[in-house]
């Protein structure tokens, strides 16, 4: 469903249309890569079932009742576009039922969104800056876009509006920036088709992690129940919790280090002015702004962990 400000209803200028899907398409294939592959934007060409499962055709369109104008569109159900990962062990909570379109997992995508969900797995940064950009759609063409959540036909909509955008652009602000970490756990889950794996900590925390290097993954299948340590990217959530590691290497060794059986917090997050004052009455400003620190490691911990990572 697509509510347009001029009421275009089934006569849709040709330079509009090519606007609006040209802005939709890359939040939908980003939205179904993020689900399964637990990363929006990953390095490399997007593999063959990515293009299938994006691959939504606009078979017609016919004006609503309140002067919008209905898509019909087609696109394939991701249990057919992907067989190959479906045929897999589960790996990503966040994985769409088979039977779901890539518009689907885009609908549910911006409904997190838009609710503000800061822990919700369904986004990272890549997908949140690409949502926001969206807000040159809407106020001068544009009121806004419906995507049904589900392929029932009485499934509830997703709106897409201006009102999302702004609240990507809130939630990119309050994402903390990416850190480098080294951390050690046992591997535990592996998929060759997404680059992807899941290591448990010592306390038992899953932690999910995205091979930056296509390669490794062959050698993670003899590692697999064994202690490893990585080292990559730490990407967190709005919250601060953390979504994902971008591994860079593997070392089949693990780490003797306590310090690197969990993964570090943030260093430090996009604070906005108001919460940063001067003077007297707020001496704790700086921790308000960069976080507590130190933290709860000692000196000695420290040191430790430079000289391990010093090698």
């Amino acid at each position: 469903m697509l509510q347009t400000c001029g009421h275009f209803g089934r006569r849709l200028p040709m330079d509009f249309c090519g606007d609006l899907f040209r802005r939709l398409s890359p939040m939908v294939t980003s939205s179904v890569r993020m689900a399964i592959e637990g990363s929006s934007s990953p390095v490399g060409a997007p593999p063959s079932w990515l293009r299938r499962a994006s691959d939504v055709r606009v078979l017609g369109w016919e004006e609503s009742i309140a002067g919008g104008t209905i898509l019909h569109v087609e696109a394939p159900t991701l249990g057919e576009a992907a067989e190959e990962i479906y045929r897999q062990q589960t790996l990503w909570d966040t994985k769409p039922a088979p039977e779901d379109t890539a518009l689907n997992v885009f609908a549910r995508a911006a409904k997190e969104v838009r609710t503000g969900n800061p822990d919700s797995s369904l986004y990272d940064l890549g997908l949140l800056k690409r949502i926001g950009h969206s807000e040159r759609l809407f106020g001068q063409q544009v009121e806004f876009v419906e995507v049904p959540e589900t392929r029932a036909a009485n499934s509830t909509l997703a709106r897409l509006d201006r009102e999302i955008a702004v609240r990507a652009h809130q939630l990119t602000e309050q994402t903390p920036a990416s850190r480098q970490v080294r951390v050690s756990g046992r591997l535990d889950m592996i998929r060759h088709s997404t680059r992807s794996f899941e290591m448990l900590l010592e306390d038992g925390k899953p932690v999910r992690g995205v091979l930056e290097n296509a390669d490794e993954i062959d050698r993670l299948k003899s590692l697999l129940g064994k202690s490893i340590t990585i080292v990559g990217k730490a990407i967190y959530r709005p919250s601060g919790s953390v979504l994902r590691v971008d591994a860079q290497g593997v070392d089949e060794r693990a780490s003797v280090s306590k310090l690197f059986a969990r993964i570090p917090p943030p260093i430090s997050r996009r604070v906005p002015s108001t919460r940063v004052h001067l003077g007297d009455q707020h001496k704790g400003w700086l921790d308000s702004f960069f976080g507590s620190w130190p933290g709860d490691e000692t000196d000695e911990q420290l040191l430790a962990m430079l000289r391990e990572v010093r090698g």
